[in-house]
């Protein structure tokens, strides 16, 4: 990310606001159909049977996607929001047993509509995504130096855990939102700040409207 930020004339300052802890919990005896899962997260710590291994993937976002090849799955669907993937499936797959590999902190979208499709879903929480509860003293004297301009925000929840953190200067920073939902948050959040959404849910479109925007190069981006 700091890469494509400087090829399009920006500093990149990584600020993570969530913090990943996996939870360890056990992949459950059965043969399932299909494994679901919204966030490369999900598969931290994976560890599989050949049962599980030899089910097909079906992901929300291309990094999803990307950890689940890694973690040795065959991805069979993608989509860039949990909505979209539910409709796939359900136009497209015939209703069977699916392990879903989810956060606990997450929206009840594949299990409401998959489960009134006829799916019959495993749920096994395997992360936990935590605001921090700092950043280090780099990211915050550069917020308070004004040497930061504009924030990428790529989740509701991570932008609120981000905006509580930056406080009263949110105003007048530039926000990068990855979807309308991303962008309501900031805009409760920072009335009145510059808030930019993504044409679709995904880090190459932010990335095209950030570099679509007329900025001075040298920029640093959090």
């Amino acid at each position: 990310m700091a890469k494509r930020l400087a090829a399009l004339g920006h500093e990149a300052v990584i600020a993570p606001a969530l913090e990943i802890f996996l939870t360890g919990a056990p992949v459950p005896d059965g043969t399932f159909d299909l494994i679901l899962a919204t966030s490369a997260q999900a598969f931290g710590g994976w560890t599989a049977r050949h049962a599980i291994q030899s089910a097909p993937a079906a992901c929300v976002g291309e990094k999803t996607a990307q950890a689940a090849r890694a973690a040795g799955l065959a991805v069979e669907f993608v989509a860039p929001r949990a909505e979209a993937l539910a409709e796939c499936l359900i136009a497209r797959k015939k209703p069977g047993a699916a392990l879903y590999l989810a956060g606990r902190e997450r929206k009840p979208v594949l299990e409401r509509r998959l489960g009134g499709a006829g799916w019959r879903l495993e749920i096994v929480e395997t992360y936990d995504a935590r605001p921090v509860a700092s950043w280090p003293e780099g990211v915050v004297a550069a917020l308070r130096g004004g040497r930061i301009d504009a924030v990428l925000h790529y989740s509701p929840r991570s932008a609120g855990a981000a905006l509580a953190l930056i406080g009263d200067g949110a105003a007048r920073l530039s926000h990068f939102c990855l979807s309308s939902e991303v962008a309501n948050i900031c805009r409760q959040a920072a009335p009145g700040a510059r808030i930019l959404t993504a044409s679709q849910p995904d880090e190459e479109a932010l990335l095209n409207l950030l570099g679509s925007v007329e900025s001075r190069r040298g920029d640093r981006t959090v």
